[in-house]
């Protein structure tokens, strides 16, 4: 009766794994369970190996080792914050559980990126002059959902070296993004800022005393850390929840939000003068899988970076001039999605304004819960098991 009872719950999970169109899971699933019925069963074979104490405890190491590398590769990782870049919504010292399935998990494209087994290939010396190459094409197993504005995505940033990044995506493929004083416009609709964002003022005080105690009381800053402080004024990082409470009180006579220019001596060399701010960027549309995108001497720099790269386009011909003089190339139809992403801190976050587009193959997966926070004094235990 109660074997009855496990087939039964096990075609249950089974079913609502195709249901929500994860097929391969679903496939896994029962055969993990397949083979945990087999080795507890009373077959002679199973008896066999259970007398045989050595073999079985090697099976069992094996059997836990690739569930666990399984686990990392298909199903989620946990990835510490470094950085203050998505400050309030995530903070340096959280642990954050990032999970694959949302987008489908990405197989890896090198024995390299799978863990532990990898170890065995950077011992041999023919290999590990391989591990910065890819080995095998880009594919995506599916998930049960698309990357939507607003999720936090962890991925790898596709001119800043091999590092991994998680922001806030905040236009998708086909969408048209401006930035026009800090305020993020897509398809020509002011978008919501994220409630703990943060952003850069200027503000005026008249007394200088009770704007310290004032902005003690709401948690900001020590004003022996403020950017600057002169004539009156501070610069200040805040969220619009602090700007709004610091606006409405008598010791502040204005707030104005402050113009920021990005470091130009960045990765991303396409960067355009148009597109050198923080706060005023575009419009420029994100490149979506079959889309034409139309290239011009406004935007041909932007696109043709991310398309050298990884739509394997040449912009330029051996004399040093553009492929679309030389050819009168106007448009080229895009084989991946793109994504824009941006950190909830604006005015402190290495983000798409400075490198550009992330193409799908390297989104990782959606961060979902802050499992703890801990900094080099305490934990946090209001972060503890935090949905994102």
């Amino acid at each position: 009766m109660k074997r009855r009872i496990n087939i039964i719950l096990l075609i249950s999970v089974a079913v609502v794994l195709l249901i929500i169109g994860l097929a391969w899971l679903a496939i896994g699933f029962v055969l993990i369970c397949a083979l945990f019925i087999l080795f507890t069963s009373k077959l002679n074979f199973t008896k066999y190996l259970g007398n045989q104490k050595v073999l079985s405890y090697v099976m069992i190491f094996a059997g836990v080792l690739v569930l666990a590398v399984s686990m990392r590769v298909f199903i989620f990782e946990i990835y510490s914050i470094p950085t203050g870049s998505m400050k309030n919504t995530l903070i340096p010292g959280d642990k954050v559980l990032v999970c694959k399935l949302n987008y489908g998990p990405k197989l890896p494209r090198s024995p390299f990126e799978i863990p532990w087994f990898n170890v065995f290939f950077y011992l041999n010396k023919k290999s590990r002059a391989k591990s910065d190459s890819t080995w095998w094409h880009y594919r995506r197993l599916n998930g049960y959902s698309k990357i939507n504005r607003g999720d936090i995505v962890v991925f790898q940033p596709p001119f800043v070296g091999d590092d991994v990044f998680i922001k806030r995506c905040v236009a998708l493929p086909g969408d048209t993004i401006q930035v026009i004083r800090s305020q993020v416009y897509i398809n020509g609709k002011k978008q919501e800022d994220p409630l703990y964002s943060r952003f850069s003022y200027m503000i005026w005080y008249n007394n200088l005393n009770s704007f310290r105690s004032l902005a003690d009381s709401l948690g900001i800053q020590k004003f022996g850390l403020w950017v600057r402080k002169q004539n009156g004024f501070v610069e200040l990082n805040l969220t619009k929840g602090q700007k709004n409470q610091l606006e409405k009180t008598s010791v502040v006579d204005s707030v104005v939000v402050k113009t920021i220019k990005t470091d130009l001596n960045n990765n991303y060399t396409g960067m355009l003068e148009s597109f050198s701010t923080t706060d005023s960027y575009g419009p420029i549309m994100i490149p979506g899988k079959e889309y034409k995108i139309i290239l011009n001497g406004k935007n041909s720099n932007i696109y043709t970076e991310t398309f050298n790269k990884f739509e394997k386009f040449a912009p330029e011909m051996g004399n040093g001039h553009s492929i679309i003089e030389n050819t009168g190339i106007t448009n080229f139809t895009v084989n991946q999605n793109y994504y824009f992403m941006m950190g909830d801190n604006r005015y402190h976050s290495n983000d798409s304004r400075a490198w550009g587009f992330v193409p799908e193959q390297n989104i990782v997966g959606k961060a979902v819960l802050i499992l703890f926070s801990k900094n080099r004094k305490e934990i946090k235990w209001n972060r503890f098991l935090k949905r994102l």
